[in-house]
């Protein structure tokens, strides 16, 4: 008899720009959860915002609900090409332990280290500043996501927020919150969660986690279009095999598309 499968790999799609995003992602996300073992949930209806009044952007904490019915989670943002050769996070991470994918280096860390301490309280600042985009969340760690926090509301609706118009939602909250209660923390490598932000997008097929955050998601035309791209590469074992093997074929695949062609086609009849 099988044992009793008390894992989940969670995403979060509200709204139809992410709905559209995981029509691409979401099968990835599926086979992966699949692969390691795991229940496969999908986030699409704004619970917490209906319950508390918070915006949308805080549905991610609907994951304390789903902690207290599962033993580990790890939650992707839809926006995120799950690779097959993405190892299984739940046997590489310890039980009890919170990971996530630093970038401390390389983001916007301090000034959102400052502003949370700032409005929220001084802290020991000893965890790396991490991407929320991905984590390996225990059930000791569900009280991270617990919506009725008394300081959720004024961390999303402050005035200090017109100060600070590029200021993330969820994400300086959680690692504020990771270092207030000290909070056991192991440090992913990058290929976990590969962003724009980090070096070598003609390499990223080498990753395991390829990571479109932000409009423009990896340089190359529409945020859409390229998780629609990169997705039908993670579908394709030719494909994959070369963009893994040949960085150079993977640059001239970038370019050479024809959604990028029209996508530069659309910016300079905007600039003219």
């Amino acid at each position: 008899m099988k044992p009793p499968i008390n894992k989940a790999v969670v995403t979060l799609a509200i709204g139809d720009l992410y709905a559209r995003m995981g029509k691409s992602t979401h099968p990835l996300m599926k086979n992966y959860s699949e692969k390691v073992n795991a229940d496969f949930i999908i986030i699409n209806d704004p619970i917490i915002s209906k319950a508390t009044g918070l915006p949308a952007k805080y549905e991610k904490f609907q994951l304390y609900d789903i902690l207290s019915r599962y033993q580990r989670v790890i939650f992707v943002d839809s926006d995120i090409v799950i690779l097959p050769t993405t190892p299984d996070l739940f046997k590489l991470i310890d039980i009890d332990v919170f990971a996530a994918v630093s970038e401390e280096s390389f983001s916007g860390a301090k000034l959102e280290k400052e502003v949370t301490q700032k409005e929220l309280g001084s802290v020991e600042w000893s965890r790396p500043y991490f991407n929320s985009g991905v984590m390996v969340i225990p059930t000791s760690a569900r009280e991270l996501f617990n919506p009725n926090n008394p300081k959720l509301p004024y961390w999303a609706a402050g005035e200090f927020r017109k100060q600070h118009p590029t200021l993330l939602n969820d994400q300086p909250f959680l690692n504020h919150l990771v270092n207030k209660n000290k909070v056991e923390f192991y440090e992913l490598p990058y290929k976990f969660n590969h962003t724009r932000a980090m070096p070598g997008s003609n390499d990223r097929f080498n990753s395991f986690m390829i990571h479109f955050s932000g409009a423009s998601g990896h340089r190359y035309g529409e945020r859409l279009d390229q998780i629609k791209l990169d997705s039908n590469v993670a579908k394709n074992p030719l494909l994959m095999k070369l963009s893994m093997k040949y960085p150079l074929y993977r640059w001239l695949a970038d370019r050479l598309n024809m959604y990028f062609i029209f996508y530069l086609f659309k910016k300079m009849q905007r600039q003219k």
